[in-house]
Parts: C-alpha cells; sequence; structure tokens
C-alpha cells in the first residue's frame, strides 16, 4: 500500500450500518417499502397499546424502589412519575393523535423514537441504582430485565433496532456493576451474576426477537406471492372468458356472448322503453364460393366480412356477432326501423366495397350479403328475443327471395 493513501481511505462508511440487516431481513427496496407501508399502520397501534402496558409496569416497579432502594425512594417517585411517565404519554398522545402523520415518517425515526424511549427507562433506572447506598441496590440491576423484555418481544423493535437497544441496556448494567465495583454492601456476589444475567435475556431475547421478524418478512412474501398468484389466476381467468366468447375463426363474438349481450339489452330495454334491432346477415352463395376457391380461401372471405361489420358496427353502437356458418347477427340498442334499415344498407354497401372475387356468384362478380331487419320495443310488444330473431330470419329469407345483395325488413308485427 502506497505510504501517500489518503487518510479518508480508512474512514467508516455510517450510511453502510445504518442499510445493514441480518441475513434473511434483507428486502430489495421497492420490496422493502411494501412491506413498511403494509404493516405500519398496525405497526403504529402496536406500539401505542403496548407502550401504555409498559408505562404501567414502569410505575408499578415503585413498589420494588420502595423495598430495595429506600434511601433514593423520594428521587426514584421524581424520575418515574415526575419525568420519565410526563414525556412517555405526551409521546403516546401525540402519537395517538398525529398516527397518519407518524405513517408518513421514515421508519428509521419512528423506531429510533420508540427504542429511545427503553434506552431513556433504562438510564433512569441506572440512574437510582447509582444514588443509592442500600445493600439491596446490586440486586435492583434484575429490573433491566423487564425492560429488555419490553423491547425485543412486547414491542418487537426491528432486529437492527432490538440489537442497538439491548447493547445499551447491557450497557447500563455493566457501568452500574462498575461504580459498585470496590464497595463493600451486603449482596456485592450478585453484582456480577445479575449482569450475566441481564446479558444473557438480551441473548435470548435477540434470538426470537430475529425469529419473530424473519416469520413476518416471510409471511410478508408469502402473502404478496399469493396475491400476485390470484392477479395472474384471475387474470387467466379473463382471458379464457373472454376466449371463450369469440369465434375463433373470425374474432368476432360467438353464439354465447351473443345471447348474453342481447339479453341484457333487452332487459334494459323493457326498463327504458326502448327499441331494439336485429339484423341477421347471409353471405351470398358462399357455399359456391367454397366449390370455386376452396375451404382456406372461404375461411379468409368470412374473415373479412367479419372485419367489416365490425368496423361498420363498432361496440359502443352494438354487436356483431358469428351467428354459424356463413351467418352473423348484429343488436343494435335504441335504434328503430328507419335507422335499423339505413345501418343493414350500409353493411351490404361495405360489404361490396371490400372487392372479394366471387365468379360463381348468380348476383354480383364479388362478394355481397343479404340481410334482415327487424325492430321492436320490448315494453310494449309481446315478443321474446327469439321471436325477434325468427322474425329477422323471414325477412332475411324475403331479401335472398328478392335477389340477394339488399336489406329487407320484417312483415310480422314485432315493431310498435
Amino acid at each position: 500500500m502506497s505510504q501517500h493513501a489518503s487518510p479518508l481511505a480508512f474512514s467508516f462508511d455510517w450510511r453502510r450500518l445504518r442499510a445493514w440487516r441480518p441475513p434473511g431481513l434483507r428486502f430489495d427496496p421497492i420490496d422493502e417499502a411494501h412491506f413498511q407501508h403494509a404493516g405500519g399502520p398496525a405497526r403504529v397501534m402496536h406500539f401505542a397499546s403496548s407502550g401504555v402496558l409498559a408505562l404501567f409496569v414502569y410505575n408499578l416497579f415503585l413498589l420494588a424502589d420502595r423495598v430495595m432502594i429506600p434511601d433514593v425512594f423520594q428521587m426514584a417517585l421524581q424520575v418515574r412519575l415526575l419525568m420519565f411517565t410526563p414525556f412517555a404519554l405526551l409521546l403516546l398522545l401525540l402519537g395517538w393523535r398525529f398516527r397518519p402523520f407518524l405513517l408518513l415518517l421514515p421508519v428509521r425515526l419512528l423506531e429510533g423514537a420508540v427504542a429511545m424511549t427503553g434506552i431513556l427507562a433504562a438510564l433512569s433506572l441506572g440512574w437510582l441504582l447509582s444514588q443509592s447506598t442500600s445493600d439491596f441496590a446490586g440486586m435492583y440491576t434484575a429490573g433491566l430485565v423487564p425492560i429488555i423484555i419490553y423491547g425485543n418481544l412486547v414491542q418487537r423493535f426491528r432486529f437492527r433496532y432490538a440489537l442497538a437497544f439491548s447493547l445499551s441496556v447491557v450497557g447500563v448494567a455493566l457501568v452500574c456493576v462498575w461504580l459498585r465495583f470496590g464497595q463493600v454492601h451486603a449482596y456485592e456476589v450478585f453484582d456480577i451474576p445479575l449482569a450475566l444475567l441481564v446479558l444473557l435475556i438480551a441473548a435470548y431475547t435477540l434470538i426470537m426477537n430475529y425469529r419473530f421478524e424473519l416469520e413476518e418478512r416471510r409471511r410478508f412474501q408469502w402473502s404478496v406471492r399469493a396475491q400476485t398468484l390470484h392477479k395472474q389466476l384471475a387474470a387467466s381467468q379473463a382471458q379464457l372468458d373472454a376466449l371463450s366468447r369469440l369465434d375463433p375463426l373470425t374474432g368476432v363474438p360467438n353464439r354465447r356472448h351473443f345471447d348474453q349481450y342481447v339479453q341484457c339489452r333487452w332487459d334494459e330495454a323493457l326498463h327504458t322503453g326502448e327499441t331494439l334491432g336485429l339484423l341477421l346477415i347471409d353471405v351470398d352463395h358462399f357455399k359456391a364460393f367454397n366449390d370455386r376457391y376452396g375451404h382456406p380461401a372461404g375461411d379468409q372471405c368470412l374473415k373479412h366480412v367479419a372485419q367489416v361489420l365490425q368496423q361498420q358496427v363498432p361496440e359502443t353502437a352494438g354487436c356483431v356477432a358469428r351467428w354459424g356458418g356463413e351467418e352473423f347477427i348484429v343488436v343494435l340498442p335504441d335504434t328503430d326501423a328507419a335507422r335499423a334499415m339505413r345501418a343493414a344498407q350500409g353493411l351490404c354497401d361495405a360489404v361490396c366495397r371490400l372487392g372479394l372475387r366471387h365468379e360463381a356468384s348468380s348476383t354480383a362478380h364479388t362478394v355481397t350479403i343479404s340481410v334482415g331487419v327487424a325492430v321492436t320495443r320490448p315494453s310494449v310488444a309481446p315478443v321474446t328475443v327469439d321471436g325477434l330473431v325468427a322474425a329477422a330470419d323471414a325477412a332475411l329469407y324475403r331479401a335472398k327471395e328478392g335477389g340477394r345483395n339488399r336489406a329487407m325488413a320484417a312483415l310480422s308485427p314485432v315493431a310498435d
């Protein structure tokens, strides 16, 4: 290594320390933000409720103060009731009142603030112990045990905060032993064992804290994966459902979709009093087209016709479906007889403009269609969907008899 290396080369990277997490407790930044956001509200409520219980237990230890450090009991009253308790109550009230604001704070700030309350509780106990000359004061170190349990198992600080908290409490215990070192009192033999007890409890509870957070993060991962799988399955189901409603050859809706669509529009028309138009379409001389050009060409012909029909009747205006074979059917909501006839004639013209050669046709040299038109007002006319289809079919038969490549209206009394 060069003798002129910069001293900064040996500087400690505090950012890396702040970002450190034990193995198994690491998510990528996006998943970590999602994890913290998802558990934020419940965690704030847990901090508040367990904090109230911990404050009660903290002040309940005045009974132990009275017995073990009677010489500084008045000081214990002041520290516990007049200093720590008002501060803790203020934090709890602010947290309860401004819960939405707390959820916006950085996680490290919220976790650090809650961990600091536990450290302050440990420091207050250490201060009282250092001021007492009671023979039982050395045994008072055991009071740090419930503080460690509070932080690591009750509040369940995130592990890296629990580690810092535990080291701080163990440090308080060691300082207390050091302050009493060399003093002669009745129970000095327990000083070191009690400090070791605090260290042991800290180690055990840290292991449990680590396991708790690890299991919580794994449950979160499983939940996210389950939700993702559920969404994928729902999307696949929706895709399969959509595919099941489409004709595989032409790509337009099939008979199943038509049945549901026309029934829905029919029910709406019953309530609104609107009219409902139906166009039944047949490709003229399609068998002859297949015989002349072959079935693959016939399939392409149906695809082109279906595309033109959909272009002329978009989803916002109605529904085009394949009825079967070379037949298509169109539903036109809120359409009277005049508009339905104009729409039917427009479909005939659009198919003619395709210019698909049909030399075997006796009607024209290109592919044409015939259309039967039926219109009704479901709220008035005593007719069903099947009756409307039958009327359109009769009109289609008349269009074919009339020379094809035309639209004809139904003669049966289905219109109002």
